[in-house]
């Protein structure tokens, strides 16, 4: 009767040697697979190998087999052709994962499927949803907790900000967490990071997040101002589990709360409302402050979480 097992290693050679070593020269490889971590914002990321090795019980009389004739260390000696085929077909898969749009290989999965159609089941609107305040505001106060940027495999956040305030954020939140999926919406766009488009494109992430053990982090642009009335559907449709404003302490404190305060009544009236503040260039001005008017809590400031006692100011 045979015995397998699973082994892990940098190479094929590397499990076979550890198969050798640990059960045996009867020690066979009969399955692989590659497998790529995503390290940290695409950083640091390698590939191992992951193994189902199978070993023969020993038995009263050893059964006489014919060596194989397969040069040291190629993959035919390791696990056969077919084996071999399948790893083509895991390096071809790798390739289109990392185009511009989702890897056709990745979302087939029944697995992915599923994921998809449940994430769409949850994410239905409300059909009465319930009254929303035109303007939230939340006083500064000791007892308020500080907002954190949630985790979570599959959570979706949104940072919205103008032109492109939103990634650098992002990116900090995902360094923060030990490497999220980092994407773009709405103006903005950003090389090496896939774009999210709508209710759907939000659902693909969301599943494709579950199945890497990520949160989604979205760095949405809203443009200039006078565009943001028309993309306060679409920010609501995204469905995120938490919504940050990306606000700069440079910029004049007037312009800011105009257009906070404006962007917040236009989700208002799509029932969507925002969690946290993170705040940007406060160590560049004089009078950073000013963000206190906003009236939204601060969880962020340029580059590291807000502290408790930071909350309702910037130091």
């Amino acid at each position: 009767m045979q015995k397998r097992y699973k082994l892990r290693g940098a190479s094929l050679e590397a499990i076979r040697e550890k198969a050798v070593q640990q059960y045996g020269p009867g020690a066979r490889i009969i399955a692989a697979e590659k497998v790529t971590n995503p390290g940290i914002v695409g950083l640091f990321a390698a590939n191992r190998y992951e193994a189902t090795v199978e070993v023969p019980e020993v038995s009263a009389a050893p059964a006489v087999t014919t060596p194989v004739t397969a040069a040291p260390g190629s993959v035919h000696e390791l696990h056969g052709p077919a084996i071999a085929a399948l790893l083509e077909r895991a390096d071809a898969a790798e390739i289109k994962l990392h185009r511009p749009a989702p890897a056709p290989v990745s979302t087939a999965s029944p697995d992915f499927a599923g994921l998809l159609e449940q994430l769409g089941k949850e994410l239905q609107p409300a059909p009465t949803p319930a009254p929303v305040p035109a303007l939230v505001t939340v006083p500064p106060s000791d007892a308020v907790p500080v907002p954190v940027p949630m985790t979570g495999d599959g959570n979706l956040i949104v940072l919205l900000g103008l032109g492109d305030d939103a990634l650098g954020p992002a990116l900090e939140m995902s360094i923060a967490a030990g490497g999220s999926d980092v994407r773009t919406a709405g103006e903005l766009s950003a090389f090496g990071h896939l774009h999210v488009h709508g209710r759907q494109g939000a659902m693909t992430a969301r599943a494709q997040a579950v199945l890497t053990g990520q949160t989604v982090v979205v760095a949405f642009g809203l443009g200039r101002p006078r565009d943001m009335p028309l993309k306060a559907a679409g920010i609501a449709g995204l469905a995120a589990d938490q919504l940050w404003i990306v606000a700069d302490a440079r910029r004049k404190a007037d312009d800011t709360k105009t257009w906070v305060q404006a962007l917040q009544s236009l989700l208002a009236g799509e029932a969507a409302v925002v969690d946290a503040l993170a705040v940007i260039g406060a160590s560049e001005t004089a009078s950073p402050e000013t963000i206190d008017t906003l009236g939204i809590p601060i969880g962020w400031i340029d580059g590291n979480p807000a502290s408790a006692p930071a909350l309702g100011k910037v130091n």
